[in-house]
């Protein structure tokens, strides 16, 4: 019985911890290079991917791949749905719904390596790199949200200001770690660049004032050392007043100050086109309620309503540095078991290294999901009390076994005294009389234990509650040294206590014994 609860307990207990593991690492890299000073990779500050030595991290012994990512809060809106609510009179009353979900979208680069989110995929298929709006859901998020595949959803997110994206589910995945299925959704890195102030990027925006219009220049992310070309050459001017409104268009290029040089770099360019309805001026102008709120990220066109007619504005928003923004870079490692070597050898080759006067810094996935990592750790003493306490039972029952052979036997070892055996080779008798049960037992206990880990691995006959335990089965994790080890170890601590039981024999006197029967 203890060979069978000890072996079971470690198989479940080290194949729970692997798999947990396997699917923390999953979503997240064992370690990531991130801008110094943050807290959690979720949290980074952008930092440009150009770094100049990344060829030599690669290098470093024990890592496999190094991978740009870029992490963003957003909003999903659900489609509208029918359902139904109950009212204070007690019936049920029919209701258009359309939920929110605040997610963490994480852009990957067409380089990444999707095999453990491919093994969970339960719908669809990957985003393609060409279609940077394509993203994967959690079926979790998706009956959240009531969101089918190939479905196109609204995704709100902030830049200097709330805009819309139109997203496209084209996958749904369920790896049954609610932790991150509650959480994550994954999408291309471009998509995120475009969605984020990552670099510098310049826009046209139009402000209608009283008797004249001003277009403003508004900057996304670093506004430092810009110069602005109108068409008249670099300066420092950010916006240009319309006195009288009409049919134009205009360009406007941004410079920056190349490394604090008189050199001029010319940056992002941005351009906007001004429709105005027949008729329309200053002094009787007048906008309706119906002018939008949110912008839609990406959208060429804006219009406002006026009594003369619609006032369209189409613009062509800058390209921007963002494509060489990121939130840092994903290491994979060759061996888990190696992570604080491969830790160490990439701070010393990272850390206090400036990088566009900054600092980066390594964390570790054991650092960023401290909270679960403690608890896998925990239950290797788990593991110990329980191995502890079968180990004692099976001492007791062998021991136990081993004290009623005596007993019953008390004329027989009464009889070999006499006949001149001495008290070691009478107790070696019922040592290895108790080795012969041990082993007995030790065989039929790990036939049960191995059977039963066989069918629970093949066909995960024990279900598991994954919102609590991350895991919609009981795993196993069958290891031949693991196997071994628990073996000797029962066998080798039993034999050993039951030197204290057997030493009853030296305290039996021949003639008692031979009296007695």
């Amino acid at each position: 019985m203890a060979i069978l609860v000890n072996s079971l307990t470690l198989a479940i207990v080290r194949g729970f911890q692997q798999q947990i593991k396997d699917k923390i690492t999953g979503f997240n890299a064992p370690l990531f290079i991130s801008k110094a000073g943050s807290s959690h990779i979720f949290e980074a500050e952008a930092i440009d991917r150009r770094i100049p030595f990344l060829s030599e991290l690669k290098q470093i012994q024990g890592v496999s791949s190094i991978r740009p990512v870029a992490f963003k809060p957003i909003l999903l809106q659900s489609a509208r749905f029918n359902d139904t609510i109950q009212i204070a009179s007690g019936s049920d009353s029919a209701v258009q719904r359309q939920d929110m979900l605040g997610l963490m979208l994480k852009g990957v680069d067409p380089q990444y390596d999707w095999t453990f989110i491919r093994s969970h995929l339960v719908k669809g298929r990957l985003p393609k790199k060409e279609n940077i709006n394509e993203v994967l859901l959690s079926s979790t998020t998706a009956n959240m949200l009531n969101i089918s595949l190939n479905q196109d959803i609204s995704s709100y997110h902030i830049k200097q200001k709330p805009l819309l994206k139109k997203l496209k589910v084209v996958g749904i995945y369920n790896t049954g770690f609610v932790e991150y299925d509650q959480k994550l959704v994954m999408g291309n890195l471009s998509l995120l660049q475009q969605m984020s102030d990552y670099g510098t990027k310049i826009m046209l925006r139009p402000v209608i004032e009283k008797q004249s219009l001003v277009v403003k220049i508004e900057v996304q992310g670093d506004a430092t050392n810009l110069l602005f070309d109108w068409g008249l050459g670099p300066d420092v001017y950010t916006a240009h007043r319309f006195t009288a409104l009409k049919d134009t268009s205009l360009k406007v290029v941004a410079f920056r100050y190349k490394n604090n040089t008189e050199q001029l770099e010319p940056i992002d360019s941005a351009t906007l086109q001004i429709k105005t309805p027949k008729g329309f001026n200053y002094n009787d102008i007048s906008f309706t309620d119906n002018a939008p709120v949110c912008l839609v990220d990406g959208a060429e066109i804006q219009e406002f309503a006026t009594q003369k007619g619609p006032l369209r504005f189409r613009y062509k928003d800058g390209i921007g540095t963002g494509a060489n923004f990121i939130s840092g870079f994903e290491v994979e490692i060759k061996d888990f078991d190696k992570l604080s070597e491969v830790e160490k050898a990439l701070k010393n080759a990272v850390e206090m290294r400036p990088v566009n006067q900054h600092l980066l810094q390594v964390s570790t996935i054991q650092k960023t999901e401290a909270d679960l990592f403690s608890w896998l750790n925990f239950l290797d003493f788990n593991v110990l009390v329980i191995i502890f306490l079968m180990i004692v039972i099976g001492i007791i029952n062998v021991g136990s076994a081993v004290l009623v052979l005596i007993v019953v036997r008390t004329s027989f070892v009464g009889l070999l005294k006499s006949l001149g055996a001495n008290n070691r080779s009478i107790r070696r008798i019922f040592l290895h009389q108790a080795a012969y049960l041990l082993l007995r037992g030790l065989l039929i206990g790990n036939v049960l234990a191995l059977t039963l880990s066989w069918l629970q691995y093949h066909f995960n006959l024990i279900k598991l509650n994954s919102e609590v335990y991350y895991l919609d089965a009981v795993p196993i994790e069958l290891s031949f040294l693991n196997f071994i080890l628990i073996n000797v170890l029962t066998f080798s601590t039993c034999m050993v206590s039951l030197l204290l039981p057997s030493s009853v024999v030296s305290r039996i006197s021949p003639i008692k014994a031979l009296k007695f029967q």
